[in-house]
């Protein structure tokens, strides 16, 4: 079963969803012609296997067979809900099969984000949130980010947006789900579509539970996988019902727990599928279709499914023939059946925001682009509603434009996190060149969002390790738009840097930072942040080991003035495969600001990384100088290790100045099961530069010239890289790298 719930939960969720909101299910007549009699199609579910039921469409398109009504559940719901608005089953079979069920699934479009929470990524890298509520922990409704899926769902069913009556679309449509707290069967017969296709392939575990009129709902094959009894309450004098079938397990098969797991829920669901197809007649027409090499979560097998559904109903193709139509008839049929298609050019008299109760409409509607007064844009709506759900505050948020007394009102329904305001991410990291340079780290970090009616947020993360940190911090916004804001926060930090001479370690340092300071700075939408700020410290480096001439700098008071641009349109949170990452920073230590002397440092960044399929290239520059102002040796810049002159130790290359050019590439070669992580990657790097005003007093002519082969993981512990460096003198060193502790350029 957790095969299904991974499976069935990651991928299900693609094909099959649903929420919606209505009473039982109206007997909605589809016009009919003379006395023939009205078919029902059934559509059961099955995750990834669902594709099979385009393959079956097919065929009762080819026999020129009419469907009056539909009902479908989970994955049957979400091919049933498109082919309820008038797709034929070849424009379904291309939506699906050129969707990236990969992508889809793997992880949430990070756009919307503010800049200040996209740098968590970086350090928070296996993306799990858990929420904090009396001291305990509280964890998620789902582990699998299902805005994405949604939006898919409402761009698959585009056309019906303004519809609310299922009945009301070219072929009547019910959903089915399952009442998360009472266990009752839920039919979908209004409301908004993609909701309850979601609802209905709600897996639970796997995804968040949806919330439709107060109730949470679940996927229907806990109760009806199959739902005969609602096709024929709907229309049907003849129900043809397409179930999707396992193999027979065999007893090698169920030796772990996981196993028997998948099983048991098997057993659970066929049973409720049974006792339907036991209530099929003669007239009626089963279609069994076994999929043994696909299960539930192979999405990216959808297009294989296709043809097993299409050999399936050829096999009853005779049985099925009794229900054709004459060419000219079926094609009045379908003529009377065109897709449906969005009303055009309707403006919009009110934007309304529903479902919050810790956020503030006020704060929120900031970030919605779609105005009173403005023609309904369905795109502009849904990119709004997504971009609610990557601020960080809901599980999900759907827009539909609805009809109230002669008014166009367009609805943003708001799921609020049931495990927030209040979150906790914990992550780890290792880092080691095999020469004895190890650093790891265990951290956690803390929010507390919306203290006020602003957005306040406390924010306290720590790391146990090498190195050492801690950071509290208070973000305050200014205004209702959340563009100003104010940051006060203390911060220590205990760290070790060697100190080499030429090519051997002479001393290492252990360096001590705590202290205090103050920013304010403006969010630029999702993709900048500027700001500047004081701060006011103390920096201990003292000597931990080395040769009796190497001398520690000792205590230091610190005082600065800071100011930080960062720019971030990267696609991912890890391995990005679009967008840029930059930034530019200025230190400027100040005795009129307690320093113990006056330094300057400025340094910046920036990479593109663009993509062909699965080759991803990256092209970085960054550099730094002091301006002549010769810091100590614990602010000076520290280069080597992977991707930042690879071939030397970590740390090795320090100095006043630098300058970094690298091109890396890299390629998808592996996929991996979604319980340990999304892919394998294989990629080399070539880097030049040079590190100038060296502490060492080494000469730095020329360039240096270096490079890397390494492979790469994304993990669920986050990302791995094993790499092997090399710089130009016959430099060579072997990293690994797991978790954040690795810059990816």
């Amino acid at each position: 079963m957790l095969k299904r719930i991974a499976t069935v939960a990651g991928l299900a969720l693609l094909i099959t969803v649903q929420p919606g909101g209505a009473a039982d299910p109206a007997p909605g007549v589809p016009g009919s012609a003379g006395a023939r009699p009205r078919i029902g199609l059934v559509l059961g579910g099955g995750g990834a296997k669902g594709g099979a039921h385009i393959g079956v469409l097919k065929v009762l398109e080819e026999l020129r067979i009419p469907v009056d009504c539909i009902a479908g559940t989970s994955m049957g719901a979400i091919v049933g809900a498109a082919y309820s608005t008038g797709l034929t089953a070849e424009e379904l079979a291309k939506v699906v099969t050129a969707v990236n069920w990969r992508e889809t699934l793997e992880s949430a479009p990070r756009e919307g984000y503010t800049v200040r929470r996209k740098a968590l990524d970086f350090l928070f890298t296996n993306g799990f949130e858990l929420g904090v509520r009396d001291g305990k922990l509280v964890f998620p409704g789902g582990l699998v980010p299902t805005q994405q899926i949604e939006a898919l769902f409402r761009n698959i069913v585009s056309g019906a947006r303004q519809t609310n009556s299922f009945d009301r679309l070219p072929i009547p449509f019910r959903a089915v789900a399952t009442d998360l707290e009472n266990g009752d069967m839920k039919v979908f017969d209004r409301g908004d579509l993609a909701v309850a296709m979601r609802a209905s392939m709600a897996v639970p575990a796997a995804f968040a539970p949806v919330e439709v009129d107060g109730r949470l709902y679940v996927d229907g094959m806990l109760v009806r996988n199959l739902p005969v009894d609602v096709a024929r309450k709907m229309c049907a004098d003849v129900i043809i019902a397409v179930s999707l079938g396992n193999p027979v397990a065999s007893r090698e098969n169920l030796g772990n727990a996981l196993a028997v797991a998948g099983q048991a829920m098997n057993i659970a669901i066929e049973s409720n599928e049974k006792a339907q197809l036991a209530t099929l007649t003669d007239r009626d027409v089963a279609v069994p279709v076994i999929l043994k090499d696909i299960t539930s979560g192979d999405f990216y097998k959808v297009p294989e499914a296709i043809p097993i559904g299409e050999a399936a109903a050829r096999s009853v193709a005779a049985t099925l023939a009794r229900y054709s139509l004459p060419p000219a008839q079926y094609a009045a049929w379908r003529a009377g059946h065109r897709q449906a298609t969005s009303v055009a050019k309707v403006t919009i008299d009110e934007v309304r925001l529903v479902g919050l109760k810790v956020t503030n409409p006020e704060v929120v509607r900031n970030f919605i682009t779609s105005k009173a007064g403005e023609v309904f844009n369905p795109a502009q709506a849904e990119q709004d509603a997504t971009n609610l759900v990557e601020r960080g505050d809901y599980s999900s948020v759907s827009s539909q434009l609805v009809t109230e007394d002669g008014k166009n009102v367009l609805v943003f329904n708001a799921t609020e996190k049931a495990w927030g305001p209040n979150y906790i991410k914990f992550d780890g990291n290792l880092a080691t060149d095999f020469k004895g340079d190890l650093a790891w780290g265990l951290r956690v970090n803390y929010e507390k969002r919306w203290l006020n009616d602003l957005g306040g947020e406390f924010r306290a993360a720590a790391q146990i390790g090498r190195p050492g940190l801690f950071l509290a911090q208070f973000y305050q916004p200014v205004e209702k738009t959340q563009t100003f804001y104010v940051m006060p926060a203390i911060y220590a930090a205990r760290a070790r840097q060697s100190v080499y001479d030429k090519n051997s370690e002479v001393a290492e340092f252990e360096v001590t930072r705590y202290g205090a300071r103050l920013e304010g700075g403006a969010a630029l939408g999702g993709w900048g942040d500027l700001r500047v700020g004081v701060l006011r410290g103390r920096v201990n480096a003292n000597k931990d080991v080395g040769e009796d001439w190497v001398k520690a700098p000792g205590r230091n008071d610190a005082g600065a003035a800071t100011a930080r641009f960062y720019y971030d349109t990267l696609d991912k949170r890890l391995w990005a495969t679009q967008g840029t990452l930059g930034y530019v920073s200025a230190y400027f230590s100040r005795t009129g600001l307690g320093a113990e002397e006056n330094y300057k440092a400025l340094e910046g960044r920036v990479g593109t990384v663009f993509s062909f399929g699965r080759n991803v290239f990256t092209v970085a520059a960054r550099g730094g100088t002091d301006l002549g102002s010769r810091p100590p040796e614990y602010d000076q810049f520290r280069l080597g290790g992977l991707f930042q002159f690879s071939g030397y130790r970590v740390g090795q290359l320090v100095g006043r100045e630098y300058a970094l050019g690298s091109v890396q590439y890299r390629r998808r070669v592996g996929d991996l099961n979604e319980s340990f992580g999304t892919g394998i990657y294989a990629g080399a790097s070539l880097e030049v530069g040079n590190v100038w005003k060296r502490l060492d007093g080494t000469s730095a002519n020329g360039v240096i010239t270096s490079g890397s082969l390494y492979v790469g993981v994304d993990s669920k512990l986050g990302p791995i890289y094993l790499g092997w460096g090399r710089s130009e003198g016959g430099r060579s060193t072997v990293y690994l790298y797991i978790g954040s502790a690795v810059e990816a350029f």
